[in-house]
């Protein structure tokens, strides 16, 4: 993204703006308990690692996720959608890449 294009489009000039790493976003969104920038990085990490074909990123990331959000409330619904949509894209293409076992069982378990 052209950081320029995005101070113009803000309406404030670029000198004023702070760019932040995911985990100093994660921070602020943990420290303010904003489950919606959470849920936008994660979101955001997890299209970014899919369509750089970063699979095993993808896969990792998405176990962790589920792991810290063991239920999901009605507001985070699509969210979940999203995120099991990408990890049975992802274990089913590390299967046919990798030729691993592992894989191929996860993606026949994700519950569509």
């Amino acid at each position: 993204v052209n950081l320029n294009a995005c101070a113009y489009l803000s309406g404030r000039p670029a000198t004023e703006i702070s760019v932040k790493s995911y985990d100093e976003l994660i921070d602020i969104g943990t420290k303010t308990n904003s489950a919606f920038l959470l849920g936008q990085i994660f979101m955001h990490r997890l299209a970014l690692h899919f369509w750089m074909r970063e699979y095993t990123e993808v896969a990792e990331l998405s176990e962790k996720h589920a792991e810290m959000n063991p239920s999901f409330s009605q507001q985070r619904r699509i969210l979940n959608i999203y995120r099991t949509l990408f990890e049975g894209i992802v274990y089913l293409t590390l299967a046919r890449d990798t030729k691993q076992t592992k894989w191929k069982v996860l993606g026949k378990a994700v519950n569509w």
